[in-house]
């Protein structure tokens, strides 16, 4: 795979739109009712028939949806850093804050896969049949116990720290006071879009070639069991969909993510629902519709 059909990513840190709601108790049922907050100023300047309109209508008003998208441009000749910044910004969204932290889940199974990678590769060395036999695994099938042998094994939070430094990811870090719980790992959006723009110019080739390989070959279900078909890879995904799904419940909150590289555009979708409210259907409802939304 050579960049992604030839053309280079535009490095753009975008869009962020915000769902906020509230679930309040029912005094007469012990069903929870749940009032949605409209903000105003964030749904205004996006009408519905817009990919962010539509993703905030079809996601709906239970929960928190993050988004990002960033257009694949084709190079452009050396110019001003005006210059540079409209190219950057052109055919993307910005709303709310980009740099709020959430919980990776099974995301930072990329970041971690890349750090092995470059750091093998700095090194000069081979890395072992049976961890690149992992780390496709962790990758495809999100397998959960491939991602925890390769932390141990090369030091996650050191790796990560590698990967933030090279990309230049300024919200994400390693989960603190256990550094074994990779999937507590912090991130925003931001990172991912900034992350998948610019692997094809940070990372070898070939590594940039396997891990979005690999991404490519999503498994219909994870190592655990859960159906991966949602987001990005959810109905009527594109055939050249490469994605990174995560999903996970901490905290009272579940968590469905889902980012990737999609024909020319690279898509972060992240999602917080809150447990009493809203199940994982009902989740990877909301979670599909915006992606679609962001992927036509």
């Amino acid at each position: 795979m050579s960049r992604w059909g030839g053309r280079t990513v535009a490095v753009t840190a975008v869009l962020v739109a915000g769902l906020l709601v509230e679930a309040e108790a029912a005094q007469a049922a012990p069903v929870a009712v749940v009032r949605s907050v409209q903000p105003t100023a964030l749904v205004a300047p996006f009408p519905a028939v817009s990919p962010i309109g539509a993703a905030l209508v079809g996601f709906g008003p239970v929960g928190t949806l993050v988004a990002a998208v960033a257009p694949v441009q084709s190079p452009e000749p050396p110019g001003t850093t005006a210059d540079a910044v409209a190219r950057g910004s052109a055919g993307s969204w910005a709303v709310g804050d980009v740099d709020r932290p959430v919980p990776t889940a099974s995301l930072v199974k990329l970041y971690l896969a890349e750090g092995i990678l470059a750091t093998a590769r700095t090194a000069g060395t081979a890395l072992p049949a049976e961890d690149l036999a992992r780390i496709d695994a962790a990758l495809t099938s999100s397998d959960d116990l491939a991602a925890s042998e390769l932390w141990v094994a090369y030091d996650g939070p050191a790796v990560l720290a590698d990967v933030v430094a090279r990309y230049d990811l300024q919200g994400t870090s390693a989960p603190t006071p256990d550094p074994g719980a990779w999937g507590q790992t912090l991130t925003t959006a931001a990172d991912p879009a900034r992350f998948l723009t610019e692997l094809p110019d940070r990372a070898h080739p070939d590594d940039a070639e396997l891990l979005l390989g690999a991404l490519s070959r999503a498994t219909p279900a994870g190592a655990d069991g859960f159906d991966q078909s949602f987001g990005l890879l959810g109905p009527g995904r594109s055939a050249g969909t490469a994605a990174k799904q995560g999903w996970m419940v901490l905290d009272g909150q579940r968590y469905l993510h889902s980012i990737g590289v999609v024909d020319d555009r690279v898509v972060v979708v992240l999602a917080t629902f809150p447990v009493d409210v809203v199940d994982w259907p009902a989740a990877r409802a909301a979670v599909d519709a915006a992606a679609a939304a962001l992927s036509r």
